[in-house]
């Protein structure tokens, strides 16, 4: 089961962009989220620029100056490169394993750190025709997960933690957009110790890549987490409010020249 569903989600990454080659190549979006949680008290504006299988993704995050920083992304989307105009430099990132990071650094943390994911289980359903978003039909589609956790930190343990996840998803199947890293690691990070699992994460790419190709038109992710306090609910919205075509400029695609390349591997949300 998990070789076929690492498959599936090679498969879908390979034809994500060239069946959407139909579609225009040059052409720009601009979009809205919310990541929701406590850290975060304010709504993300940002503007996609996209050429062929190249873009840039732009923010309005509020931070110090040396910790601004826009995406490069390339390769048809296999590939994230983060690009830190204050101190001149980027870092190079496997897409996929860019959108894992969190996850990453917790099994990083070894044995200090020690999560356990069981019982999960995944559903997903098509919904049928959803609303026009920035002026194209959309299809929606649905994703379903619930999972329990335990967690040892340092001798102190926590078991049977209860987790649940809906996300809602809205597409034009003529026209996938060039992935997000922004969406892609805000929303896995949103899964919080669940995403520390391998399997875990696996099937979630697989279900998700079988339900829509490229980046949604809009996502929807409300993450509920049980435990002896009571229910912590999260919610996640992402809306694509306007695309334009042509209107990129390609030099803002590249590296700027004079920038080094940084052995970092971490960002921070």
């Amino acid at each position: 089961m998990r070789t076929a569903l690492a498959i599936a989600v090679l498969a879908a990454s390979a034809v994500c962009f060239t069946a959407g080659a139909q579609g225009p190549r040059v052409y720009r979006y601009e979009f809205q989220l919310d990541p929701g949680g406590k850290k975060h008290d304010r709504v993300i504006h940002g503007t996609a620029q996209v050429s062929g299988t190249r873009a840039r993704i732009d923010t309005d995050e509020d931070k110090p100056e040396d910790e601004r920083g826009y995406f490069l992304v390339t390769d048809g989307g296999r590939t994230v490169t983060v690009v830190h105009p204050g101190r001149k430099t980027y870092e190079t990132h496997d897409a996929d394993e860019f959108a894992h990071i969190v996850g990453t650094a917790m099994r990083a943390a070894g044995p200090v750190l020690k999560v356990t994911v069981r019982d999960a289980r995944l559903d997903t359903a098509r919904l049928g025709a959803g609303e026009r978003i920035a002026g194209h039909p959309t299809q929606r589609v649905q994703l379903r997960q619930r999972w329990t956790t335990s967690m040892r930190v340092l001798g102190f343990v926590k078991e049977d933690m209860g987790g649940s996840s809906v996300a809602e998803y809205w597409a034009d199947p003529s026209m996938p957009l060039m992935r997000n890293p922004l969406l892609d690691i805000v929303s896995t990070s949103l899964l919080a110790l669940a995403s520390s699992d391998n399997d875990f994460i696996e099937h979630s790419d697989a279900a998700r890549a079988a339900l829509f190709r490229g980046s949604p038109l809009r996502a929807d992710v409300r993450m509920t987490t049980t435990g002896s306090d009571g229910d912590d609910i999260t919610r996640l919205r992402y809306e694509v409010t306007s695309i334009t075509l042509g209107g990129v400029n390609e030099a803002d695609l590249e590296i700027p020249k004079g920038f080094k390349r940084s052995a970092e591997k971490t960002i921070k949300l």
